[in-house]
This record gives structure tokens, C-alpha cells and sequence, in this order.
């Protein structure tokens, strides 16, 4: 049972690669890919939000990030980079419009 709902940019082809690829690793089935509008608003380009689906939270940048590493097993060994701020600031301007463009 999914975990996590993951928004994405239906426009963004960068985005889409990305979520292939989370699907691709998430074998326990604990993700949901969604290009429909969160009820946070309009994403931008390459720009993503996640939705905790026990409790209805909305979580941008690495927060996002950070949620996506948690449901994924696959992902536990970069969970472990979390302790460092580059890597934290890194992730959270990965996970926002900012610097992304169509790719």
C-alpha cells in the first residue's frame, strides 16, 4: 500500500524521467506517481511536492527529498548523506523550481 503520493509537473520531461525512475526502485509498492494539481496549488517546472497519505501532509524541497528516501528501500544508503548541509541544500534546490529547467 502506497505511503507517499508524489506531485509532479505533467510538462516536465526531466521530472517524468525522475519518477520512472523512484518506480523503478520502489519495489514494496510504497509510492503513487500523480501529474495532477496537489491541493497546494500549480507546480512549476521541475518542481515536485509529496503528500504523507496518513496524515494528509504536504512536504516541498528536502523535505520532499527526505520522504521519498524513506519509502523507497532502495534509497537507504543515501539517507545516510542527509547529515551533511551541502547535500540538504543540494536536494532541496533539486526538489524546487529554482534552478531547473525543460531538460
Amino acid at each position: 500500500m502506497a505511503k507517499i503520493r508524489i506531485y509532479r509537473n505533467p510538462q516536465c520531461k526531466r521530472c517524468a524521467r525522475i519518477a520512472r525512475f523512484h518506480k523503478y526502485f520502489d519495489w514494496a509498492n510504497r509510492i503513487e506517481l500523480s501529474v495532477s494539481e496537489p491541493k497546494s496549488g500549480p507546480l512549476a517546472l521541475g518542481e515536485i511536492a509529496v503528500e504523507d497519505l496518513a496524515t494528509g501532509t504536504m512536504l516541498f524541497g528536502f523535505a520532499a527529498v527526505a520522504a521519498i528516501c524513506r519509502a523507497i528501500p532502495a534509497y537507504l544508503p543515501m539517507r545516510a548523506l542527509f547529515v551533511f548541509p551541502a547535500f540538504r541544500r543540494y536536494a532541496a534546490r533539486e526538489a524546487s523550481a529554482g534552478k531547473i529547467t525543460e531538460a
